[in-house]
């Protein structure tokens, strides 16, 4: 019996999938960005299901709403400029992604170029560790060098996004977080939170583990409880 709706299980994911294709195929010809703005809701409902791949980066694109904003900057002049932070990009490109085979010398090149351009394009936030793993997964959906710069560079200064405040002077998304995390723990999880305090450890550390955060917040607190940290404009 248990094979029988295993197999049953099986032979309805083509059709699950199909749907979702042709969903989203004609969410494409509609024009993503209108339809992001008129069927919100519906939108992330179908995110959530997950996107995709060749519509991805196409999306991805239209949520940073890069046709609105297309900077107007030489991206190719740009990523060659030598600055103080070349060095430590070069280090970095190396380690990023190393288990991923897709993420070879070529795309390592294209890593260094994106990030060497950014810092040259924002020498106010130049270059952070962290910066390379954004940046390498843009290139790794996108196929696409100058895009992914213009990518990464919405994701880091518009003002919906602001992922350079995780990277400039004191940190201060990136300390919005670990209060949003602590704050989180201690509301869901109070006996784990004085385990930590008895441990003489900061509650908010379990956010430095990578994933933690996502994994705590959709699993331990429910999807419904966790809302994300808001951007720059409401930092305190």
């Amino acid at each position: 019996m248990e094979g029988a709706e295993r197999q049953a299980s099986q032979s309805s994911q083509p059709s699950q999938v199909s749907s979702e294709q042709a969903k989203w195929k004609q969410m494409m010809d509609e024009g993503i960005a209108r339809y992001m703005r008129e069927h919100p809701d519906r939108f992330h409902r179908r995110v959530r299901r997950g996107i995709p791949p060749e519509f991805r980066w196409r999306v991805w694109k239209a949520a940073v709403r890069l046709d609105d904003a297309w900077p107007s900057v030489d991206y190719h002049s740009l990523c060659e400029k030598e600055t103080q932070w070349t060095p430590s990009i070069v280090m970095d490109v190396t380690r990023t992604f190393p288990d991923v085979k897709a993420f070879d010398d070529v795309q390592q090149q294209r890593l260094k170029r994106v990030l060497n351009a950014y810092a040259s394009c924002n020498p106010e936030i130049g270059y952070c560790q962290g910066m390379n793993y954004v940046a390498g997964l843009l290139l790794l959906v996108s196929h696409n060098e100058e895009e992914s710069f213009f990518v990464f560079t919405q994701l880091m200064e518009h003002e919906d996004f602001g992922l350079a405040g995780f990277y400039v002077g004191k940190l201060p998304l990136l300390r919005r977080y670990l209060r949003a995390c602590e704050s989180l723990v201690a509301d869901t999880l109070p006996e784990l939170r004085e385990h930590f305090i008895k441990q003489s450890v900061q509650p908010a550390v379990c956010a430095r583990f990578r994933g933690a955060f996502d994994r705590v917040g959709s699993g331990c607190f429910g999807a419904t409880r966790v809302k994300r940290p808001s951007g720059p404009k409401d930092l305190v």
